[in-house]
Parts: C-alpha cells; sequence; structure tokens
C-alpha cells in the first residue's frame, strides 16, 4: 500500500514553487543602488498609476508578461545630503516584472520611498515580486535610516 501511495504521489502534478525573497530593507536597497552602474535617486513621495494597468498574475493557465510597462507619476522630494529637500515631480514609467506567477506591486495614492532610475529615456521604478525599489507607507525610522546613508556613505544592512 506505500509503495501505491508513492507512485501516485510521483505522478500528481507538483504544486508550483513558492517564491522566497530575502525581505527588503531600505538599507540593502540604497547599497544595491549606489552600486549600481546605472544612476538612481531616492524619492519620499506619492505615487499615482492607473491600477488597472498593474499585472494580474497568474489567471488559469494564462501567466502574466515577464514585463508591463505602467505609466505613473511621482510627487515628492529627493534625497540629498540635506535630507528629503529637493522637489520631484515627474512622469515615471513602472517597470513591473512578473516570475512565473508572482508579479510586483505597488499601491496607487500611497507615500513611499521610491529608487527611481534616471536615464536618457527619463525615469523608470522597476517594481518586482520580491519588492526593494519601492517602499509604502514608510516609517520614519526608514526614512532617517536611508538618509543616513546618504550622508555618512556606509549603510548597514544584515
Amino acid at each position: 500500500m506505500r509503495i501505491l501511495a508513492f507512485f501516485l504521489a510521483l505522478c500528481a502534478p507538483m504544486p508550483a514553487l513558492a517564491l522566497s525573497c530575502l525581505a527588503p530593507s531600505v538599507e540593502r536597497s540604497y547599497a544595491q543602488f549606489a552600486a549600481a552602474e546605472e544612476n538612481y535617486v531616492v524619492i519620499h513621495g506619492r505615487l499615482k498609476l492607473d491600477m488597472s494597468e498593474l499585472p494580474k498574475g497568474m489567471t488559469g493557465d494564462t501567466r502574466p508578461p515577464r514585463m508591463t510597462r505602467v505609466p505613473a507619476s511621482l510627487r515628492g522630494k529627493s534625497l540629498n545630503k540635506l535630507g528629503f529637500v529637493v522637489p520631484f515631480e515627474r512622469e515615471v514609467t513602472l517597470e513591473v516584472t512578473c516570475l512565473s506567477q508572482w508579479c510586483g506591486h505597488v499601491q496607487a495614492d500611497e507615500d513611499v520611498i521610491a529608487f527611481v532610475r534616471k536615464d536618457v529615456e527619463g525615469y523608470a521604478l522597476r517594481i518586482t515580486p520580491c519588492g526593494g525599489s519601492a517602499f509604502g507607507a514608510p516609517t520614519p525610522e526608514m526614512l532617517a535610516q536611508v538618509s543616513q546613508c546618504m550622508t555618512s556613505q556606509t549603510c548597514i544592512s544584515d
């Protein structure tokens, strides 16, 4: 009976493997984006977008596209050595990526800390299933941590 159960288990459809992500932190993200070849700005502001344009993840047998570009705007302040003091009001492109059935997600009209890429085409914010480029509803401690990363040029992350 055990042998039959074993063979039935082998033949059963395998469940999708769970997405395993390291919990994002503003310190780790700051260090990652500061070391990147591309140019990034750190913004504390409010993101405006049409939520219906975000990919929905896997529905039935249909997988979402690997990347969906969503127009958005971001209004707030960018970070410099004095803190979040430089006004920032720009159109940004959200680059929402999906891995298998999991898609990155942001919330419209939410206060965020965002690590925004600046290039010749404009501003872009990559949103991945594991997070790390946008932090919704940042706490005063998170704002202080990312400011400290900028001013001290050292960023302690785990």
